[in-house]
C-alpha cells in the first residue's frame, strides 16, 4: 500500500516501511487491535507547508494525525488509538501505553512505536543554534562531547499476550528540575533501580547516549552507580543518528534482534521525560 501515499507525506512513507512487519505478526489475532504511534513534533514537512502559504496542511501535520494515516494505510479499520508525544522518549511511551491497553482489556494486541523526520531547514537550524550537534566530527557517546548526528527514522513494535519476548514492565518519570534536559540525578536511579526490581542482572543496557555533555554526563553517573554499573551497555545514535522521538522504538527494534536474554533500554527527552522498559526472551 506505500505506493498509495503521496511523495510529499515522508513521515507516513518511513512509518509504513517500519510498521509493515510488525504489524503482521500480530495482524491475524482475534480481538480488536491497538495503533499506537508516537511522534515529537507531529509532521515538520506539514508545519514548512503550512508556513509557506497552504494553511490546510496544518490540520494534518499535529502529532495525533500519523496514527489514523497509518491505520489506513495499513488497512486496519478498526482500532483502539493512542498518541503519545514525550520529546526523545516519546518511542518507549507509545509502546508503553499499548501495554497498558492490553493490560486494561481495552485490546488483544497492539502496533506501538514512533516515526519521526527531523531534517527540516529549520528544526536544524534549531539544533544548531543550541549547540547540539556533531557537525562534521563523527558522533559519539559517552567519550568527548561531539553533539549528535539528526536523522530521521520509525519504528515498531507488534504486542500481544504471547510472543519471543516479554515485557517485563516499564518506567515512565519526569524531571522538573530543568526546563529542557534531564537534571535530578535522583530521577535517573529511581528510574534504574525500578528497572532492577523489575529485571535483574541485564545482559545489555541500550542507553539514550546522544553525544552532548550534560546528556552523556548525567546518564552516564547513574548507570555508573548501582548494581547494574558492570552490565555491558550499547549506544545506537553515533550509529544510527538520532532519530528524535522515535530513536527509543527504532533502537529497542533493533537491540531486540542481539543475542541476548534480559535486556534494559532507557530513553531521556528534552523537557525532563524519562522512559525506560525492561524486557526478557521468552
Amino acid at each position: 500500500m506505500i505506493g498509495d501515499i503521496g511523495e510529499d507525506d515522508r513521515l507516513l512513507t518511513i512509518a509504513v516501511r517500519a510498521a509493515r512487519i510488525p504489524w503482521r505478526t500480530v495482524a491475524q489475532l482475534s480481538g480488536t487491535p491497538a495503533v499506537v504511534v508516537g511522534t515529537s513534533k507531529g509532521d515538520p514537512r506539514g508545519f514548512t507547508a503550512a508556513l509557506g502559504g497552504r494553511p490546510a496542511a496544518l490540520t494534518g501535520a499535529l502529532p495525533g494525525a500519523l496514527g489514523g494515516k497509518l491505520a489506513a494505510a495499513l488497512g486496519i479499520e478498526l482500532y483502539r488509538g493512542a498518541a503519545p508525544s514525550a520529546a526523545c522518549s516519546t518511542g518507549l511511551y507509545a509502546v508503553l501505553a499499548a501495554a497498558d491497553l492490553i493490560d486494561a482489556g481495552a485490546c488483544t494486541h497492539a502496533l506501538a512505536g514512533a516515526a519521526d523526520c527531523a531534517l527540516e531547514d529549520w528544526l536544524i537550524a534549531g539544533f544548531r543554534s543550541l549547540g547540539v550537534l556533531a557537525g562534521d566530527r563523527p558522533p559519539q557517546a559517552f567519550a568527548q562531547a561531539t553533539g549528535f548526528a539528526p536523522a530521521e527514522g520509525a519504528g515498531f513494535l507488534g504486542l500481544a499476550h504471547a510472543g519471543p519476548w516479554w515485557l517485563r514492565g516499564g518506567v515512565r518519570l519526569g524531571d522538573a528540575s530543568h526546563q529542557t534536559r534531564c537534571e535530578d540525578p535522583a530521577v535517573l536511579h529511581r528510574c534504574l533501580l525500578a528497572l532492577w526490581d523489575i529485571l535483574p542482572r541485564p545482559d545489555l543496557i541500550v542507553t539514550h547516549g546522544t553525544g552532548t555533555a550534560s546528556g552523556d554526563a548525567y546518564e552516564s553517573a547513574g548507570l555508573e552507580r548501582g548494581p547494574w554499573s558492570s552490565a555491558p551497555r550499547l549506544s545506537m545514535k553515533p550509529i544510527l543518528g538520532h532519530c528524535l522521538g522515535a530513536s527509543g522504538a527504532v533502537e529497542l527494534a533493533v537491540a531486540l534482534e542481539a543475542p541476548v536474554t534480559r535486556l534494559w533500554k532507557v530513553s531521556l527527552g528534552f523537557g525532563g521525560h524519562l522512559a525506560a522498559v525492561a524486557l526478557e526472551r521468552s
